[in-house]
């Protein structure tokens, strides 16, 4: 009998594991948790799409000014917290920062190159909000 043979028969618990439980078990062990929706997750800097109240592209960010509809987005009541991409300066992002903290809303600055796509800030609820139009 085959050493796999073998950890199949042995129990888990009050029941014995068939082959494809132990193969999960075995696959969560070696390569974690499966992730729900990480390629969205990889657009939207960590963030799930339906959470998402507005986002701005990294140029639209080094632009100059800043544009009123995230600053609206950010006073939404919803509004939980403005992340931004390193790939970013952060002096380039430095009012929308700002505009956060006048309004209560965490900031977080995440690694750009975990992350597909020219997205570079979003303005993010803790709940779905399923926002229709999210791109300016």
């Amino acid at each position: 009998m085959g050493l796999f043979n073998t950890y199949t028969r042995k129990k888990w618990g009050k029941r014995e594991l068939d082959k494809s439980e132990l193969e999960k078990v075995l696959q969560i062990g070696l390569h974690g948790v499966p992730e729900i929706k990480k390629e969205e997750k990889k657009k939207y800097l960590g963030c799930f799409r339906e959470r998402v109240l507005k986002v701005l592209t990294k140029k639209q960010i080094v632009e100059p000014g800043t544009y009123k509809e995230i600053l609206e987005a950010i006073k939404d009541p919803r509004a939980q917290r403005l992340i931004i991409t390193n790939d970013v300066k952060i002096s380039e992002a430095m009012e929308y920062i700002n505009m956060a903290k006048n309004q209560n809303v965490e900031f977080t600055m995440v690694d750009g190159d975990n992350f597909t796509g020219d997205i570079g800030l979003v303005v993010v609820s803790d709940k779905a909000v399923d926002e229709e139009n999210i791109y300016i």
